[in-house]
């Protein structure tokens, strides 16, 4: 009696302890010991989008133009233009959240590079700029593109647009102008794909579809302008370079367009 009396508690206590165990997923059958984490990323899987990445430099008006290291410094984080005061960075400068890489977990393939003043910039300084700028873009250790900024994004050389006016009495010369490195169309832009010809005794060669940055890959672009051993160019003094043109000073942006690969959430 003592005996059946045990057995009955024993099945009891089993039941009891069975009834405190979760319910195992599906996805979890063959590895119990690796419970999921509850994520808002859906894993395994990435979104595709047309979303180019870019960064800022600036030189102020009647200042020497030096050597930027494009995508250091990230957004949130100080910059300090020549001779300038330091600001923090906002999205309106760049979009990079981390220092010479792509944060985790994005990619991007890299199909395009873009130079692009901003259209105040005035023509003096807008053609410093595309001649006298070496770009360089590299990851891994590896040049993946050089040449002068007129080759980025057209290579037609700069556009100038605008009005004038010659002042009297007291009223100055007065001017509105609008810049671009190139002819000014979205579709203007520098492509660093191709469709690789057969070359005979060969194998064909895989086409270039462009630069692929992993994530945490170190990359990273410089704009040079101390390359051209002649006296290093000084932007326009405000208005008084040219009568009744206002200088802002160099004021650019690099993109890197292609397509990126980021999260699903």
């Amino acid at each position: 009696m003592r005996s059946n009396l045990a057995s009955a508690n024993r099945g009891i206590s089993k039941k009891a302890r069975f009834a405190r165990l979760r319910v195992m997923d599906i996805s979890e059958v063959g590895k119990p010991h690796r419970r999921m984490r509850l994520s808002n990323i859906v894993q395994g899987q990435l979104d595709v989008r047309v979303d180019p990445l870019y960064d800022y430099f600036q030189v102020p008006i009647n200042t020497a133009v030096v050597l930027e290291n494009l995508f250091t410094i990230a957004f949130g984080q100080m910059y300090t233009p020549p001779t300038a005061t330091a600001f923090a960075k906002t999205l309106y400068h760049t979009n990079s959240t981390n220092p010479n890489s792509l944060d985790a977990p994005k990619k991007l393939l890299v199909k395009n590079i873009s130079l692009v003043p901003r259209p105040d910039v005035v023509p003096d300084d807008l053609n410093a700029l595309i001649g006298q700028y070496l770009v360089t873009f590299q990851t891994l250790g590896k040049e993946f593109w050089q040449g002068h900024g007129l080759k980025l994004p057209g290579g037609g050389g700069p556009f100038t647009s605008g009005i004038g006016w010659n002042g009297s009495g007291t009223t100055a010369a007065q001017s509105a102008l609008g810049t671009a490195n190139g002819w000014p169309s979205a579709n203007n832009i520098a492509l660093i794909t191709d469709d690789v010809p057969e070359i005979p005794g060969y194998a064909p060669p895989p086409p270039i579809t462009g630069v692929l940055l992993e994530t945490n890959q170190p990359f990273g672009v410089t704009v040079d302008p101390t390359q051209t051993k002649g006296t290093i160019y000084t932007t326009a003094n405000g208005a008084t370079t040219k009568p009744g043109i206002t200088g802002v000073g160099i004021i650019a942006w690099v993109y890197l367009e292609g397509i990126k690969l980021v999260a699903v959430v």
